[in-house]
């Protein structure tokens, strides 16, 4: 009887864990996002936070904020981002500027969400590197900004 308690409990962890695995892998990851949605691709990060996930619905309609953390700068020169410089500047703050008072909005000033962006109240600098895109008339969009001397890329996306 034992012995049959202790090899039901083995197989029943056995299963769950290789459903655990199974599920993980199927979920797409931050870098198939965005080379899917976006057709963004980055090089692989130390570490991934994410600090904000929102998704509504089953439609996938949401907001995510999240931050890639690397050891080594990153070299944007030959992509889609641009380098901010004083003209750009006011362009990249006003559209993050943006995003976050649509979210705390929408989200009904939610405090965890405040909070979250009050501790990570970024803005972009000259010397920095921006991206910018779009669908459906504006209504899914993309905002990164990779902070040079920290070595961090800030991801705001948004889908409605």
């Amino acid at each position: 009887m034992k012995k049959w308690l202790i090899t039901l409990f083995v197989a029943i962890i056995l299963l769950f864990s290789g459903c655990t695995l199974l599920i993980n892998s199927l979920l797409p990851n931050e870098y198939e996002v965005l080379e899917s949605n976006w057709n963004i691709y980055l090089p692989k990060a130390d570490e991934i936070k994410n600090l904000l996930t929102t998704e509504a619905n089953f439609l996938g309609d949401g907001e995510w904020f999240a931050l890639f953390d690397y050891s080594k700068p990153i070299d944007f020169s030959n992509t889609g981002f641009i380098k901010v410089t004083s003209n750009e500047i006011s362009v990249a703050n006003n559209r993050i500027a943006q995003f976050k008072k649509r979210t705390i909005d929408i989200r009904q000033n939610a405090k965890e969400i405040v909070d979250i962006f009050n501790q990570y109240d970024v803005e972009a600098e000259v010397g920095d590197y921006y991206y910018y895109g779009e669908h459906n008339n504006g209504n899914d969009f993309i905002i990164l900004l990779y902070k040079v001397e920290l070595h961090q890329l800030y991801k705001y996306e948004w889908h409605q």
